[in-house]
């Protein structure tokens, strides 16, 4: 067990939830997890957000809403295809779904000026609290993507979702990164009452006529102090457990076990994916070029060898697969050390296998 203060986020909570395995490898072991294409577009989206919405890119954010695209600025086109080349997601299709991703993000009140009596904007908004008062004890940490507060003493929190499908069932009705964002907002400034919005960006957001915003804007119900109260007494117990989290508790809670999702949402087996390719009605799925699409499987359920990058303290700073060596010896210090390592897979799954 680390003794390191142990941080609560939406992701890392949602991750143990859904099986106890991933969160092992993920946050005890520290096993490299390759990104997909969406989770890469994503990031590059947030970054481009992050870098508009700070002062004096007013102009930059202009041009790009005027022209309806990112890659009439130079800045802006240079830092994407870097990342994007970094990322392996510079084809044309990721390239153009990134541009159209960002420019509805952008021409959804970006700067949260529709609303009148706006106060104070705040972009990449950080957060990392700890509370040990009144019967709880949790620390939570995170990033809000636009925060507003208003005169009528509203707190608009606004996030950007770049997955292809939008909430579902109990995503919508009882949702981690909504309950964790309203509490932050809560501890931040007492004043202000959190209302969240999650933007969909693969979606559409254009208002209508009366000033309603498209299908890809799903805005939460308020939240009530009972609500909030009662969520400061899970985090509570969710922190007692991943404090003293281990193996045998690692093993307790195995996607591949559970049932599967009955309101539709990410889970269970699902969250296990598969080998092979995307199929349908038999055939393999194929995308824009003509070629088969991979299909998703999880980063930790077969074998794998790798490298880490470990402190003479004996903390893994860094682990990264065997074909990205170099990454790990372009940051180590002297007083580092890269050793190779053997990832075993999943439990379950190679238990499984033998039978």
């Amino acid at each position: 067990m680390s003794e390191k203060k142990v941080y609560l986020s939406a992701s890392r909570i949602k991750t143990a939830q859904q099986c106890s395995w991933t969160y092992w490898c993920k946050y005890i072991l520290k096993l490299p997890d390759r990104s997909n294409d969406g989770a890469s577009k994503g990031w590059i989206c947030h970054l481009v957000f992050e870098v508009l919405g700070k002062e004096g890119r007013s102009k930059l954010f202009k041009e790009v809403v005027k022209n309806g695209t990112v890659w009439d600025s130079p800045s802006l086109k240079r830092l994407i295809i870097l990342h994007a080349k970094r990322l392996g997601v510079n084809d044309q299709e990721n390239l153009e779904d990134i541009d159209a991703m960002i420019v509805k993000g952008l021409n959804y009140d970006f700067f949260g000026k529709d609303k009148d009596g706006l106060e104070k904007e705040f972009s990449e908004k950080s957060f990392a609290l700890s509370v040990n008062e009144n019967g709880f004890n949790y620390n939570i940490r995170g990033f809000i993507d636009k925060l507003f507060l208003y005169e009528d003493k509203t707190a608009i929190i606004r996030d950007f979702k770049t997955s292809k499908q939008k909430f579902k069932g109990k995503e919508i009705t009882d949702n981690m990164q909504d309950l964790m964002y309203c509490l932050a907002v809560k501890k931040m400034f007492p004043k202000y009452k959190g209302l969240s919005e999650f933007l969909f960006l693969k979606f559409d957001l254009e208002k209508d006529l009366l000033g309603e915003p498209g299908p890809g804007a799903i805005r939460m119900k308020e939240l009530s102090e009972d609500t909030l109260e009662g969520f400061e007494y899970e985090l509570t117990s969710i922190q007692d457990y991943l404090d003293n989290f281990n193996e045998s508790k690692a093993k307790s809670n195995y996607a591949g076990a559970q049932n599967y999702p009955k309101d539709g949402t990410f889970g269970g087996p699902l969250a296990c994916g598969k080998d092979g390719f995307k199929m349908c009605r038999g055939k393999e799925v194929l995308d824009k070029s003509g070629n088969p699409i991979k299909a998703f499987i999880c980063a930790f359920r077969k074998p794998f060898s790798y490298y880490s990058l470990i402190t003479k303290e004996g903390e893994i700073k860094k682990s990264v697969h065997t074909e990205e060596l170099e990454e790990l010896e372009k940051i180590k210090s002297p007083e580092d050390k890269i050793e190779e390592r053997e990832y075993e897979g999943c439990p379950y799954w190679e238990r499984k296998n033998e039978l």
